[in-house]
C-alpha cells in the first residue's frame, strides 16, 4: 500500500502540477494548526478558521504557480520526496501532524462533497458510460477481480488496521467508536458514489472533447486526475471546471497523503511486532530502523511496475477485511450474539479474495514475475492459517 500510494500521488503531481502547492501546504498548515491548539491554546474554532483560510490561499497559489520539476525522471523524484515525507510523518507523535491534518482534511472532504452533489443537482448530468463493457477486462474476469480492484468504497481491511492502530487511541470514550467507525464508512460510501457519478457522467467514454475521455485519462494521467476532471465538469456552473478539478484533486490527494503516512506507521508497527517481538530481533524495535526498512522496500516496489501491484494490494486489502469479519464473527459466537451479519460477508469476501489471489498467481508465474507470485503465495498461507485458527476456536466452543 505504501508503494502504491506513493506512486499514485507522484503520478498526480506530474500530471497536474497545480496540486503540488496545496498538497504540501496542507502539511504546513496542519503543523501550524496543531501549534495553535496544543501549544498556544488558541480556541479550536478560531484556529480552524485561520487554518482553512490559509488552505484557501494555498489553493489559489497552486492555480497561479504550477510546480513542474525540470527533470526527465520527475516521477521518481516525487516518489522519493513523498516517501521521505512518509518516513518523517510516521515516526513523529500523532498530535504534531497526523491528528491536525486529518481534522482539517475532514473539512476539505465535507466541502468537496457538498460542492460535488450541488453540482450534480444543478447540471443533472446523464451517464455517458455503457451499462456493461464486458465480463472480461485487462485485469481478469468480472468475478473475482472487480471486487478487489474497486476497493475501500464498500469494505476495507486497511480501515480495520487504522481503527486498531491509531483511531482507537484518539477516541475520547468507548461509545464514540460506533459513531466514528460506522459514520466514517458511510461517508466513504457517499464519496465513492460521487466518484462514480463524476467519471461516468462528467466524462465521455469515447470520442467527444479531448482531455475528457475516461479511458484515455485513466491511461495517461491516473485515477486522481481522472476523478478531478469529471468532478470539474459537474461543478463547472458553480466554480468553473478548472477550479473544480483542482478542488477535487486536492480533496482526494489530501486523503491519499493521509493514507500514505498512516500506512507507513501501521507497517512499522507490524514490522516491529513481527520481527522485534515474535522473532526476538530486538534491533527491529528501533523505529528509525524499522521505518527505513519499510520505506526502502516501498521505494523498490514503486520504482518497478507499480501498476501491477494494485490488484495484489486490492486483494490483500479485501482479504484483511474478510479476516477481520471472521474475527468479529468468532467474537460474536463466543458472546452468544447473532453473527450472520458478519459471517456471510466474511465467507463471500474470503472466497473472493482468495480466488483473486490464485488467479493473479497463475498470471504472475506465467509472466515470470516471481516477486508478486511469492507475495501472493505468502498472503494465501497467512490467510489459511487465520482461517484454521478461527475454525479451531469455533469448533472448540461448540459452535460448529
Amino acid at each position: 500500500m505504501v508503494a502504491v500510494f506513493a506512486a499514485v500521488t507522484a503520478q498526480t503531481m506530474v500530471a497536474e502540477p497545480r496540486i503540488v502547492i496545496p498538497s504540501f501546504g496542507l502539511i504546513l498548515t496542519a503543523i501550524f494548526f496543531g501549534l495553535m491548539v496544543y501549544r498556544w491554546q488558541v480556541d479550536q474554532w478560531q484556529a480552524t478558521l485561520v487554518a482553512l483560510l490559509i488552505l484557501g490561499y494555498f489553493i489559489y497559489l497552486g492555480l497561479q504557480i504550477p510546480v513542474v520539476l525540470p527533470f526527465a525522471n520527475a516521477l521518481t523524484i516525487w516518489m522519493v520526496i513523498l516517501l521521505g515525507y512518509a518516513f518523517i510523518a510516521s515516526i513523529i507523535p500523532v498530535n504534531i501532524l497526523l491528528q491536525p491534518r486529518d481534522y482539517l482534511s475532514a473539512f476539505i472532504l465535507f466541502f468537496g462533497l457538498v460542492l460535488g452533489y450541488a453540482g450534480i443537482f444543478v447540471t443533472l448530468p446523464r451517464m455517458q458510460t455503457p451499462v456493461l463493457v464486458g465480463y472480461q477486462s485487462s485485469q481478469g474476469p468480472l468475478w473475482p477481480m472487480m471486487f478487489v480492484i474497486i476497493a475501500c468504497g464498500a469494505i476495507s481491511g486497511f480501515h480495520s488496521l487504522i481503527s486498531s492502530g491509531t483511531t482507537s487511541k484518539q477516541l475520547p470514550h468507548k461509545p464514540a467508536a460506533k459513531r466514528v467507525t460506522f459514520g466514517g464508512m458511510i461517508l466513504e460510501g457517499v464519496l465513492s458514489l460521487l466518484a462514480i457519478i463524476a467519471v461516468c457522467a462528467g466524462l465521455q467514454w469515447h470520442g467527444g472533447t479531448p482531455g475528457l475521455v475516461y479511458p484515455e485519462l485513466m491511461k495517461e494521467s491516473g485515477w486522481i486526475v481522472t476523478f478531478g476532471k469529471g468532478f470539474g465538469q459537474l461543478v463547472a456552473p458553480l466554480v468553473g471546471a478548472t477550479v473544480g478539478s483542482l478542488i477535487a484533486m486536492f480533496t482526494l490527494n489530501a486523503f491519499v497523503l493521509t493514507t500514505l503516512d498512516s500506512a507507513t506507521r501501521i507497517t512499522r508497527y507490524i514490522t516491529e511486532e513481527m520481527f522485534g517481538d515474535a522473532l526476538g530481533m530486538k534491533f527491529m524495535k528501533n523505529k528509525y530502523l524499522s521505518t527505513s526498512l519499510v520505506i526502502l522496500l516501498a521505494l523498490w516496489l514503486a520504482l518497478g511496475s507499480w501498476t501491477r501491484i494494485w490488484p495484489v494490494f486490492g486483494a490483500s486489502n479485501q482479504l484483511i477485511a474478510a479476516l477481520v469479519l471472521i474475527l468479529a464473527s468468532v467474537y460474536l459466537f463466543q458472546k452468544r450474539q447473532p453473527a450472520v451479519y458478519t459471517f456471510i460477508p466474511a465467507v463471500f469476501m474470503t472466497v473472493t479474495s482468495i480466488g483473486a489471489l490464485i488467479y493473479q498467481m497463475v498470471g504472475f508465474f506465467q509472466n515470470n514475475n516471481y516477486l508478486l507470485f511469492t507475495i501472493s503465495a505468502v498472503l494465501l498461507v497467512l490467510a489459511g492459517d487465520m482461517l484454521v485458527e478461527a475454525l479451531r476456536v469455533i469448533k472448540k466452543r461448540g459452535y460448529a
